[in-house]
């Protein structure tokens, strides 16, 4: 087992110790925000067939070269319907928006810049350009083009795209099976009245929460008290997930049972404390096909640590393209509290001034029992180990928290 290791090889070791999860079948409604397991590969030119981008005329650009031009309306040409007229010199076609475009046509005049002094004449009064307001055939995706690779999240656009392509039922990764024990004797249940020495358990009600946000499917509810028997309880009927949470019970207090009882139960544990701020009595290892993370109790801590290495690591189980969130870098608008040795994770807010440059500000006072930080923020604000001092001006990177 590694100690007090460093934010980098703590996520290498994360990652390199969790699997994929395998896939499933499901119909076209029940893909939302799940993670393709399979290229959509598209059997079809999108569109299907040239048609009209406007309601109009669909005309020959030879016939218009001097205007007004008076033309015959040979036919009206619907969305749905096949065009059966062929569009001679002197003549046109009534066509609207999505409907085949007829042979002969070679562009469409919107019927905006049109007169019909009759039912069967029209006058055109101003040209398109050649092609203008046609949808040509493919334009959108060619048959065999590869439209949606695997591993990538499903978007309401998506949906629409795999329902364009013709995909009723599609194969997704499955999702990750994620149990959250609470842990400590001060827990009572967000319904309760607080007494002397009791707090509601926000943790394990706000990790389910980043666990779904991160598209695992939760077990649950657990709770344990501090005690050995209680949590041994606890981690059985938990130990059915692929990924085990423990908040609290991981540090060095007398009554931390949660990794004594893991140790007991035979999990390999690969790494107890990062080099992190907050977070550091992080714990990871491995139980008979489930990885296990000892989370610190405090709220801020347990929900930097999930994001950091959780939210990773269930992304990698369900083979998603995209693992990292996105970052940038930011100038710091005022001084935030940083000392060597520890990589420290603040809660930022982010904003550009008026030059268009990215400032960053952290959200207050940083202790990791302020869970109002997390519940504020936009990103987080990343200050290096080596850093010992975060003053007004200088460039930081962030990380964009996006739920």
């Amino acid at each position: 087992m590694k100690e007090f290791i460093s934010v980098t090889e703590a996520l290498q070791i994360v990652l390199e110790n969790v699997r994929s999860t395998g896939s499933e079948t499901v119909s076209l409604d029940g893909t939302l925000h799940r993670t393709l397991a399979e290229d959509l590969v598209s059997r079809d030119d999108i569109p299907p067939f040239t048609n009209s981008a406007m309601d109009g005329f669909a005309v020959r650009m030879s016939d218009l070269k001097d205007l007004p031009k008076s033309l015959t309306v040979i036919e009206d040409v619907f969305a749905g319907t096949v065009p059966l007229e062929v569009v001679h010199p002197g003549t046109c076609s009534r066509i609207m928006t999505g409907a085949v475009i007829p042979e002969g046509a070679d562009a469409v005049v919107p019927v905006e810049w049109t007169r019909e002094p009759d039912e069967d004449r029209v006058m055109i009064e101003r040209a398109p350009l050649v092609g203008q307001y046609v949808r040509l055939r493919g334009e959108d995706v060619r048959a065999g083009d590869t439209v949606i690779p695997s591993g990538s999240i499903v978007s309401p656009p998506t949906v629409g795209m795999m329902a364009s392509l013709g995909y009723a039922r599609v194969r997704v990764a499955r999702r990750p099976t994620v149990s959250v024990v609470s842990t400590g004797d001060e827990l009572v249940d967000v319904t309760a009245d607080l007494t002397q020495g009791t707090i509601r358990d926000s943790n394990g009600p706000a990790l389910a929460a980043q666990a779904a946000a991160a598209g695992a499917e939760v077990l649950g509810p657990f709770r344990a008290r501090d005690d050995l028997a209680d949590i041994r309880c606890a981690i059985e009927a938990a130990r059915e997930a692929d990924v085990i949470l423990f908040s609290g019970g991981v540090s060095v207090g007398s009554h931390d049972f949660v990794k004594r009882v893991l140790d007991e139960a035979g999990m390999q544990i690969l790494f107890w404390k990062v080099r992190q701020r907050p977070g550091k009595p992080l714990a990871f290892g491995l139980l008979t096909g489930s990885v296990v993370f000892g989370l610190p109790g405090n709220p801020v801590s347990s929900a930097i640590c999930f994001d950091c290495y959780v939210r990773p690591a269930l992304a990698v189980m369900m083979r998603r393209r995209i693992v990292h969130r996105r970052r940038a870098v930011a100038k710091l608008e005022k001084p935030t509290p940083k000392s060597a040795g520890l990589h420290w994770f603040a809660r930022g807010i982010a904003r550009y001034d008026e030059t268009g440059e990215l400032l960053v500000r952290d959200t207050g006072p940083q202790a990791s029992n302020l869970y109002s930080s997390m519940a504020f923020a936009d990103c987080l604000i990343h200050l290096p180990e080596h850093l010992e001092r975060a003053d007004k001006g200088i460039r930081v990177e962030i990380e964009w928290l996006t739920w």
